[in-house]
C-alpha cells in the first residue's frame, strides 16, 4: 500500500519570540531578557513538536504488459452454446480436493495487449468514510515482508508472474526466493504484425535470455480487423502459421500459447458470447492447426475465467489442447475462510473443477492469473465482493497447487496496482502486505 506523506511540524513558537527581539533593539535590557526566554522556549517548542514522518510510497513497477489488464467485476451471463456444437465434457466435473480438505479459490479478468486494451467494466467497492475522533490513535505502521524472505518452495509444475520485463522477473524472483520458471506476457492485439511477431525477445530486457517458459496470452484476429465465422473457416490460417514460425525462429517452440482466455467471459471480441458454439470451437480449432503447422511442439492453453459460465460445452476436444487454464481471483464472493474457498473451488467453473476436468481428458491444467483482489478502485469491491488483503486466500492457492502438483503445468501470479484494476501487488507497490509476508513465506 503507498503511504502518503505525513509532511513537516510547523515551526516552534520560539522564532516568533526571536522575530520580537528584533523590533526592540533600542532597549538592549530588554533584549537581552527576551533573547534568553527565546532561547529557553526554542528548546521546548522543538523539543515537544513531532517530527515529520514521511514514507516514498511512490516506487512502482511498469504493468504485467505495457498496458495492464482491464479485470471485470461481476460474473457474466452463461451463454447460450448451440446443440450442434462439436465440444466434449459438457457435464460439470466434480472439484478436485486440495491439501486440508480446501481447493483453490474463484476470481476472474480480462486482459489487454502490451499496447491495446480491452473493453468491459470493473466493478470496485465504496468503502465507508472514516470518521475520526481527537483521541483518535495513530494507524499502525504497515511492515512490508523482507526483500527476500526465502520461502523457496514453489508448490509444484512451472511458477511465475504476468510480466513485461526482465526486471520484474528478477524482482519477483528475490522477493519469494526461488526462480521464476514462467512469465505469462500478452501480445499487441492492434495488428496482425504485432501478433504474429510480439514483442518479445526482442531484447534481454523484453525477456530474450529468460531461462523459462514464455507463455504468450493471443487473440484469435487484432482489434476490429477480424470475425468468428472467417476464423472458423480459416481465413487467418496463413498468419498463425506465420506465428509458429516466428516462435521456432526466436528458439521458443515449445512456449504455451493461451489462446482466446477468458472466452466464457463476455468483455472480448472473441468472446463464445458474440457467436454461437459451432463457430467458436472450430475457429479454436483452424487456429490451433494453423500454428502446429509450423511448430508442431508449441504447447495451447485452453484458459477459461472461474466467475462465468458455458466453458465446458465449447471444449474444442482433447487433439486440440494441451493445458486446462483457469483464470481465477478473490472476489466473487471473497475466500476469507477455509470454508469458503472450498465452496468457491467446487462452482462449476471454480478451480477444482478445472483441476478436474483436466484429470478427466488426461491433461495438466494451469492458472495464468491469480491474486488478490482490493476493497477499493474495484468492482468487487464496490459490491462487497473483493477479499482485500486476505492470506487466507494465498495459502489455500498454495496447497491447492501442491495437492495437484502431479498435472499442474505452471501458476503464475498477476501483480497489478493499476487504477481501476484488481489491486493484488504483492510488490513493487506493496499493497497487501499480509499476503505478501504469505506468500514469500510459502513460495
Amino acid at each position: 500500500m503507498k503511504h502518503r506523506s505525513e509532511g513537516t511540524s510547523s515551526p516552534p513558537k520560539a522564532r516568533a519570540g526571536s522575530r520580537r527581539r528584533r523590533r526592540h533593539s533600542r532597549h538592549p535590557v530588554w533584549l537581552a531578557s527576551l533573547g534568553v526566554l527565546a532561547i529557553l522556549a526554542a528548546a521546548i517548542g522543538w523539543n515537544l513538536a513531532p517530527t515529520g514522518d514521511s514514507t516514498d510510497g511512490a516506487s512502482t513497477i511498469e504493468a504485467a504488459a505495457a498496458h495492464p489488464n482491464q479485470h471485470r467485476g461481476r460474473p457474466s451471463a452463461s451463454p447460450t452454446p448451440s446443440a450442434s456444437a462439436t465440444a466434449r465434457g459438457t457435464s460439470s466435473p466434480a472439484p478436485s480436493p486440495a491439501a486440508g480438505g480446501t481447493g483453490t479459490g474463484p476470481g476472474k479478468s480480462g486482459v489487454t495487449g502490451t499496447s491495446g486494451t480491452a473493453s468491459g467494466s470493473r466493478a470496485t467497492t465504496t468503502t465507508a468514510p472514516r470518521t475520526t475522533t481527537p483521541t483518535q490513535a495513530p494507524p499502525a505502521p504497515v511492515v512490508a515482508p523482507p526483500a527476500v524472505s526465502g520461502g523457496g518452495a514453489v508448490p509444484g509444475g512451472m511458477s511465475g508472474l504476468a510480466a513485461g520485463s526482465l526486471t520484474q522477473v528478477n524482482a519477483w524472483a528475490a522477493f519469494r526466493g526461488s526462480p521464476v520458471t514462467a512469465v505469462v506476457a500478452f501480445s499487441d492485439r492492434n495488428s496482425w504484425q504485432t501478433i504474429t511477431n510480439p514483442w518479445l525477445g526482442s531484447g534481454p530486457e523484453k525477456l530474450s535470455t529468460f531461462a523459462g517458459t514464455w507463455v504468450i496470452s493471443q487473440p484469435f484476429f487484432p482489434n476490429g480487423q477480424g470475425d468468428m465465422s472467417s476464423c472458423a473457416n480459416g481465413a487467418y490460417s496463413s498468419q498463425w502459421a506465420s506465428f509458429g514460425r516466428w516462435l521456432v525462429a526466436k528458439g521458443r517452440p515449445a512456449s504455451i500459447v493461451r489462446l482466446a482466455w477468458e472466452f466464457n467471459g463476455d468483455w472480448f471480441p472473441w468472446s463464445v458470447s458474440k457467436t454461437n458454439a459451432t463457430t467458436w470451437v472450430n475457429c479454436f480449432r483452424q487456429v490451433v492447426s494453423a500454428i502446429r503447422s509450423t511448430d508442431p511442439q508449441a504447447r495451447i492453453d485452453w484458459a477459461l475465467n472461474a466467475h462465468s459460465g458455458g466453458a465446458w460445452s465449447v471444449y474444442p476436444g482433447d487433439a486440440y489442447v494441451d493445458i486446462i487454464g483457469v483464470d481465477t481471483y478473490d472476489h466473487w464472493p471473497a475466500s476469507t475462510s477455509d470454508a469458503t474457498f472450498a465452496a468457491q473451488c467446487a462452482e462449476a467453473t471454480g478451480l477444482c473443477s478445472a483441476i478436474a476436468f483436466a484429470r478427466q481428458h488426461g491433461k495438466q491444467f494451469s492458472v495464468p492469473e491469480w491474486g488478490l483482489v482490493g476493497k477499493s478502485d474495484t468492482g468487487a469491491g464496490r459490491a462487497g465482493k473483493a477479499g482485500g488483503d486476505n492470506p487466507v486466500y494465498i495459502r489455500n492457492m498454495y496447497n491447492t497447487f501442491k495437492a495437484n502438483k502431479d498435472i499442474l503445468a505452471y501458476e503464475a501470479y498477476f501483480n497489478d496496482s493499476a487504477p481501476g484494476n484488481v489491486h493484488s501487488s504483492l510488490l513493487n507497490p506493496n499493497e497487501n502486505p499480509n499476503g505478501a509476508a504469505t506468500y514469500a513465506s510459502l513460495w
